[in-house]
């Protein structure tokens, strides 16, 4: 779900990914063999007085940064001033909505006045996309809709901090579809995208190549050095370190870090529950999620995949959602699957690659359209 911004398209633009604690890019161009390779990458810390709660609070510092960001990359040298930037969950509104059967030509009429009833604000104030999603068998007269919406304002504030750091916006388009663009390979599969990053998780449940839904909790990196400061009675600067170098090892300082995330991962874990629960309500019988991806920089916590698997297997099986969850398989997620061939070594590291995630879905999207 995306707002372009312009009707030409731009192959290597920038994929652009702001975020309250830092900012990261990545272009891509081709080999003379016509394979996509890493033309440039860099990333740089944002502090709370640039951005707090997904609020850009100092624009001209923003601007300065972005600059400075684009002009020395950590690795090679950026080629073009065209961008596709991410679009924070918060800022927007995102909802699957049924209404009434319509063809296409009517949807356009249709689905704006409808999505009305959902948009917490005047529908003259968004920039609204939609994508049809399905019709139901059940119900012939009926069809799926995913709406989202995002505040004019909001958008047209950010597409001037772009154009003033030099940069030629092509597109806008939010974190979880540029993000499970880069994880999921298989079109036909159905797939469960933990994004974990510094302040929160995002649920992206992604199906046959269309976003069907997505949520956030505030339960993620900076909860996790929190509980292992709590409990081990340490600062959150050697909290962090600690965690880094022992994850979810038992074997590692007694397992006091599992001990201390315990609770914490319960939590998140019932959230996994609650989002699996809702999409067997309301999907249809043959879309069954297949398996969980991990991206974002807090799901590098070692062991955090088995962990996951191992308090989800351990769900009642009498509830007809979870009767598949031992076989649920749940892994980190593959940044560069639609990138590198088998043989091919990224420029980053798997581990380091997923914070990268929605970055490189952002500039994967020039190529695919």
């Amino acid at each position: 779900m995306s707002w372009k911004l312009f009707s030409n398209k731009r192959k290597n633009a920038l994929g652009l990914d702001v975020s309250d604690v830092s900012l990261k890019f990545v272009e891509f161009d081709k080999n003379p063999g016509g394979q996509l390779r890493v033309q440039a990458y860099s990333d740089e810390a944002i502090g709370k007085d640039i951005i707090t709660a997904d609020t850009i609070k100092d624009p001209s510092g923003l601007i300065k940064l972005i600059k400075k960001t684009i002009t020395q990359p950590k690795f090679g040298r950026v080629t073009t001033p065209y961008v596709i930037a991410s679009i924070p969950e918060t800022k927007c509104f995102v909802r699957v909505i049924q209404m009434a059967a319509v063809s296409a030509e009517e949807a356009k009429e249709a689905i704006p006045w409808e999505a009305e009833a959902y948009i917490p604000i005047p529908i003259g104030q968004v920039y609204l996309d939609w994508v049809i999603l399905s019709g139901d068998p059940n119900q012939k007269d009926k069809m799926t809709v995913l709406i989202t919406a995002a505040p004019k304002d909001y958008i047209d504030d950010y597409t001037r901090i772009l154009k003033e750091a030099s940069l030629e916006p092509v597109a806008l388009e939010i974190e979880s579809q540029a993000t499970a663009r880069s994880l999921v390979s298989k079109l036909e599969e159905t797939v469960l995208i933990l994004d974990i990053n510094t302040l929160r998780t995002s649920f992206i449940v992604y199906d046959h190549n269309t976003l069907q839904f997505t949520s956030s909790v505030p339960i993620a990196g900076n909860v996790f050095t929190e509980g292992v400061a709590k409990a081990l009675n340490v600062s959150t600067e050697e909290a962090e370190k600690i965690k880094r170098r022992d994850g979810l090892d038992e074997t590692k300082n007694d397992g006091a870090v599992k001990k201390a995330l315990a609770p914490i991962l319960n939590n998140l874990v019932s959230e996994i529950k609650n989002i699996i629960r809702f999409h067997e309500e309301h999907a249809a019988a043959t879309s069954k999620i297949s398996r969980i991806l991990l991206s974002g920089g807090s799901s590098k916590l070692k062991h955090l995949p088995s962990v996951l698997s191992e308090r989800l297997s351990g769900s009642d099986l009498s509830d007809r959602a979870f009767r598949s969850l031992p076989g649920l398989k749940i892994e980190l997620g593959n940044p560069w699957v639609k990138v590198l061939g088998k043989k091919q070594t990224p420029p980053l590291s798997r581990e380091d690659s997923l914070s990268y995630a929605t970055a490189i879905g952002l500039a994967l999207r020039g190529f695919e359209e």
